[in-house]
């Protein structure tokens, strides 16, 4: 139920806990060695709607700043464990429609201009980073479609463009770097059980559509994509929503591929 919103506040607490024990290549092969990422992550998260319209659509803001807890165990790369504050999300402009008639049912749809500020920690000389060092700006678009009273489809659709890093990894001997841009998206279908609940099936989906640059030479090879699909769950009570998704992971190039287990508590006022 991704698009479904309107005037009003939200306060949201996502937990997001990542496990895998391989790094992909390029090609698709897993890379030899130990390979040990575990990551988990807190995401408190504010919105806010009201009721200004600009070009039809109700305005909106939003933030999220992450606590995250790094614990990387490579062979030839980082080892240890690190817990510190991420990077700051911020959205200055949410547009958020009314539905309107899809094929004579809803259809529910919200514009987001995102930001990742680099506020999180971050030093050249460590191995383990919690911050980017870049600025990010990932625009989405989110929406639902009521496909009947209880069966709704969702989806979310991001791109992704970096800034350049001018403080990279002293182990990388460069002067900046900057990671390429991206398409990702998340979708989901699920069906209501009764008011109170809903189960379904929720995939992402991220594809690196530009290479890695290092001192503004590209980088070949250096593009990522991974595919995540699994069950979920939600319950409503009230003002109080619980969801629950389970994700496991294929198809990854030039990063980790294993599980991520979602728990996101959402409350509205």
């Amino acid at each position: 139920m991704d698009g479904v919103a309107g005037p009003g506040k939200l306060f949201e607490l996502p937990l997001q806990v990542n496990h895998a024990n391989e790094i992909k290549d390029a090609g698709g092969h897993a890379v030899s060695g130990r390979q040990r990422i575990n990551s988990v992550s807190v995401l408190p998260h504010f919105a806010y709607i009201g009721n200004t319209r600009i070009l039809g659509a109700y305005y909106g803001a939003e933030v999220l700043l992450p606590l995250v807890r790094l614990d990387l165990d490579i062979d030839n790369g980082p080892r240890g464990t690190r817990t510190r504050q991420g990077d700051m999300i911020v959205s200055p402009l949410l547009l958020q429609w009314e539905p309107v008639q899809l094929l004579g049912r809803p259809f529910w749809q919200r514009l987001n201009f995102v930001f990742s500020l680099p506020t999180g920690d971050y030093d050249d000389d460590a191995s383990i980073n919690v911050g980017s060092n870049v600025w990010v700006f990932n625009p989405h678009y989110a929406f639902t479609w009521e496909l009947s009273n209880r069966l709704e489809f969702s989806g979310r659709v991001h791109y992704a463009w970096s800034s350049r890093n001018n403080r990279p990894s002293s182990a990388l001997g460069a002067d900046d770097v900057q990671p390429g841009q991206a398409f990702h998206a998340n979708y989901s279908l699920s069906y209501a059980l009764e008011d109170a609940w809903r189960v379904g099936l929720a995939g992402y989906y991220l594809a690196q559509t530009t290479d890695d640059r290092i001192d503004g030479r590209r980088q070949s090879g250096s593009r990522e994509r991974v595919t995540g699909l699994g069950p979920g769950a939600m319950y409503r009570n009230g003002r109080q929503t619980f969801f629950a998704n389970l994700y496991v992971e294929s198809g990854a190039r030039n990063r980790a591929e294993g599980t991520q287990l979602t728990l996101r508590y959402l409350y509205t006022f």
